[in-house]
This record gives structure tokens, C-alpha cells and sequence, in this order.
């Protein structure tokens, strides 16, 4: 039976404590959304010296305790009360893991007491539903002593398998050295620990990579490639690319992966061995696509603590209703404006299943307005660097980039923001035109209204015979001023109609 939900507040702590690091998380909570508003690490190394000696790392224990009693201090201090707390491989195989989380009780006050292998795979599937709950296929989470699978299917999260396989359990303190990835023994003994998982079933599935060091070689490879985002969440590697990527990290591009600009030296000795390890998984697996999650056990461990009725909301509809917050307008005038729309639209081009079409459009109303108080010769670009980057879950990176590209043209008629170079990537000729198309609908609809929700009530928007119009009764037909009929016009013509001048 699962705990009751423990979530009290709108703000909650983590700390993953794990064989590499030792992070503290600060979520700030709306609805089912939820987004760090502190984040800190420290590369502690705790499972550094388990091969070596079974034990953890005398230096990874110093600099654990030492934040794990900053971090206690940060926690009380914020009023954050029961922190969320996973502790991971190396604290549930090392010999001397028991003193170590008995001092911590003891000295700081906090129950380290790790999870099963098991249940970290469960709360790591559950974090990646976090941010995206159509996600589908086999999740893969590789931390520093040990290696998760867990399947996840139409939002349920199958039993996971914990293995041995991260790279300090497996190659000890010195995990980057190039004659790990030569010898024949090493290997051997990976294959035969991967073995124990039968990966066939999940030919042509997604892969979903989770941790920290499959991210940084992710982040390296949107580098090498020029990606116009720096977002990792939702980042798609083809299987060819992938395999090409892991095998570079591990052979012809090790050094240049441990010298990298911007990753820790002690991250960057981790990722020859994500990239060997990865390499092995393709080859058994022979994912259809390949994708990166940012998102694993510590959000999984707050999602898990939610209210379910929470987790039922759409938390990309929450994500937006957060980041306009506010602002009253776009707070009173968002579920007006798409229902306002809702008729005519059902007329306009669309680029994705309409489902998923009718979603972000929504979530384009929800965001309508967050522009306010920005310079009118900025506000438009600005607003589509705010879309694209924010911290809203349940978007692919095309997703994002048409999202964006919408709430631009709710401000302009310029085909392309300055930073073009995304949509540019991301969106075909047809998808650029339809988010336009809804844009320019939004707009529209702003003009007309100055934003108020009763007088949508006023004004109809209709489609009929390939005609658009905009009608008012005849008592308030100043409503409809030129400029309101030249927003009319713009928008007949992005979405393939004529305007009914009846």
C-alpha cells in the first residue's frame, strides 16, 4: 500500500543521495506542475572506492556530511519541514553504509536510509512521467554504482530491475582510463550483468536515458551538432547517432569528453563509460529513437508524494497557468479566449493529431498576456524566448518550439522571431504557418476585446463556406474597427479563408 500523499504545501525538499553526487532540490508546486526554484550539487563520490574496498569513499563521506548538514541548515531555514529523500547503490551495498547513515540520523537529523533497487526504478519512471506522461518505452537510469530498467506503458510503471553495472562498481576510482574499454575481461563481465535483462521484448521502443552522465554526453552532442536548443529534456537522438555518439565517447573522443568545457572533471569521467555501456544496450535493445529525460528519481519522489487527483490534472496546463501568474488578463481571459476560438479553429490548418493540436492550443491561451510590461518593439521576441525555455513539462522540443512560435505571433506579424534558428530546425514550412494561423487568431481576438472576457461573449467567430467573420449586434458594430477588420484579413489569408464582408 502506498503512503498517504505527504505533500502539504506548495513548496517541498529533496535530497538524492547517490554513488556519484548529492544533490538538494527546492520544488516550488502549482497544480500538477512543478519546477526547482534552488537547486545545488556536490560530486561526492561516495561509491568512489566500492570496488576497491567495499566501503565508501572516505573523502565522499567527509564532503557528503558536510553538505547533508548545509543542506539540513538551508531546509529549516526555508520552512520546508520532512524533506523527500532518496539514497541510493552505494549506500544499500557499501560495508560500512550503515555507521555512516546512523552518524547522519544522529549528528543532522535526517533518515538516509536508501531504497531498494526496485523502488528506484519505480520513482525514476515515475519522475519521467513527471514531465511527460505519454512517455512510452524502456527507461534506462545510470548512476554511479548501479544501472535501472523500468518499462513504462500508457502511464503505468512496470516492476524495475536494479543491476551492478554503474561505473565505479565496475571499474573502480579510475573509471575513464582508455584500457577499460580495451580489455576483454571487463567486458565480458558487463555483458554477462546486462544479460540478466532481457532486452528483445523492447525492439523498436523508445530508450529513455536518465542521469547525469548520458545527459552530459547528450549535451556535448547538441554542441558537436550546432542544435539551436540547449534544452536536454525531450532531447530525440536517432539510433545511428546515438551509437555513433556513444562509441565516439569511448574510442576516438574520449579525450576530447574529459577535457569538455563546462562538465566537472569528475563528471566527465563517468561519460566514456555511459557511452560503452550504451553501446552494449543499442545493440541488444535497437531502440527506435533514443530521448533524454532531465527529469528521474527526484521527481519521482515528488510526484509520488502528490495527492493522485493532482496527478490526474495536465501539468503543461498548469506549467502555463504558473508562468502567467500575475497577470490578471491572461489569468480571467485564457479559458474564454479558447473557447472564443474554439468554433473557427476547427477550420484552420493544424499540424499535429487534433488532440494534441487542440492542447497546445490551449496552452497557448493559458500564456496569453505574459508579455505585459515588456517593450512593444522586444515584446514579442522576448515572449518566445520565455515559451521556448520555460520550466513547463509535457512538450517535445517541436512541441516547444510550436508553442512558441504561436504566442510570437500573438504580437506580430513577422514570420520569424530573431531567434530563428529553432524554428528554423524544428517546424516545417506547414507547421510555421499554422502556428502562425492561431497566433494571428489570438491576436484577433486581443484587438478586439483589449483583453476582456466579457466582450468575447459579445463578438461571434465563424466559418461557414470557406468564409471567416466576425460579427457583433448591430448596436455595438463600432466594436468592429478598422483595425479590427485588418486582423481579420491577416488572418483569413495565414489560414487559406476568405472574409465574408456581408
Amino acid at each position: 500500500m502506498r503512503p498517504e500523499p505527504r505533500l502539504k504545501s506548495n513548496r517541498v525538499g529533496v535530497l538524492d543521495i547517490g554513488s556519484n553526487s548529492v544533490r538538494f532540490v527546492i520544488y516550488e508546486l502549482f497544480g500538477a506542475h512543478f519546477s526547482p526554484v534552488y537547486n545545488e550539487k556536490v560530486l561526492a563520490g561516495l561509491g568512489r572506492s566500492l570496488k576497491a574496498s567495499g566501503k565508501l569513499s572516505e573523502n565522499g563521506k567527509a564532503l557528503a556530511f558536510d553538505n547533508l548538514l548545509r543542506f539540513k541548515t538551508i531546509a529549516d531555514a526555508q520552512g520546508l519541514g520532512e524533506l523527500l529523500i532518496g539514497a541510493t547503490a552505494a549506500l544499500r551495498v557499501a560495508q560500512d553504509a550503515p555507521e555512516f547513515i546512523a552518524k547522519v540520523k544522529d549528528k543532522i537529523g535526517l533518515d538516509i536510509t536508501p531504497i531498494s533497487g526496485e523502488e528506484e526504478a519505480r520513482l525514476t519512471a515515475m519522475g519521467m512521467l513527471a514531465a511527460d506522461h505519454r512517455a512510452q518505452g524502456l527507461a534506462a537510469d545510470l548512476g554511479g554504482a548501479s544501472l535501472e530498467f523500468v518499462q513504462v506503458q500508457d502511464n503505468v510503471v512496470a516492476e524495475g530491475v536494479s543491476l551492478k553495472l554503474g561505473p565505479f562498481e565496475m571499474l573502480g576510482s579510475s573509471p575513464a582510463r582508455a584500457d577499460n574499454f580495451t580489455d576483454k575481461d571487463i567486458r565480458a563481465k558487463i555483458e554477462k550483468k546486462l544479460g540478466k535483462v532481457d532486452l528483445t521484448p523492447f525492439k523498436g521502443k523508445a530508450l529513455h536515458l536518465i542521469g547525469g552522465a548520458w545527459r552530459g554526453l547528450a549535451a556535448i552532442h547538441q554542441k558537436r551538432e550546432s542544435y539551436p536548443m540547449r534544452t536536454l529534456q525531450a532531447y530525440r537522438l536517432s539510433p545511428q547517432d546515438a551509437q555513433d555518439l556513444a562509441q565516439w565517447a569511448f574510442g576516438a573522443g574520449r579525450e576530447k569528453v574529459l577535457a569538455w568545457p563546462g562538465i566537472s572533471e569528475r563528471r566527465a569521467e563517468t561519460l566514456p563509460y555511459s557511452g560503452y555501456l550504451l553501446d552494449m544496450i543499442m545493440a541488444r535493445m535497437q531502440p527506435s529513437v533514443v530521448i533524454i529525460s532531465t527529469t528521474g528519481l527526484r521527481e519521482g519522489l515528488v510526484y509520488d508524494a502528490m495527492d493522485p487527483k493532482l496527478r490526474e490534472r495536465d501539468s503543461l496546463m498548469d506549467g502555463c497557468r504558473d508562468l502567467a501568474r500575475g497577470n490578471l488578463q491572461a489569468v480571467h481571459f485564457a479559458d474564454p479566449l479558447y473557447q472564443f476560438l474554439e468554433g473557427a479553429a476547427a477550420h484552420f490548418p493544424a499540424f499535429f493529431p487534433a488532440e494534441n493540436e487542440n492542447r497546445l492550443r490551449q496552452a497557448a491561451c493559458q500564456l496569453a498576456g505574459i508579455g505585459k510590461g515588456l517593450h512593444p518593439d522586444y515584446r514579442a521576441d522576448l515572449v518566445f524566448d520565455d515559451v521556448l525555455y520555460a520550466p513547463i513539462a509535457g512538450l517535445t522540443h517541436q512541441e516547444r518550439a510550436y508553442l512558441a512560435l504561436i504566442l510570437f505571433s500573438s504580437y506580430t506579424g513577422k514570420s520569424l522571431p530573431k531567434n530563428s534558428t529553432a524554428v528554423e530546425a524544428l517546424l516545417s514550412d506547414e507547421a510555421r504557418l499554422y502556428a502562425r494561423t492561431y497566433g494571428a487568431a489570438m491576436r484577433l481576438a486581443i484587438v478586439a476585446t483589449g483583453r476582456s472576457a466579457d466582450l468575447l461573449s459579445w463578438f461571434t467567430l465563424s466559418v461557414q463556406k470557406g468564409q471567416l467573420s466576425l460579427t457583433v449586434e448591430p448596436s455595438n458594430s463600432a466594436l468592429l474597427s478598422e483595425r479590427v477588420a485588418y486582423r481579420l484579413e491577416k488572418l483569413a489569408q495565414l489560414s487559406g479563408l476568405s472574409v465574408n464582408k456581408a
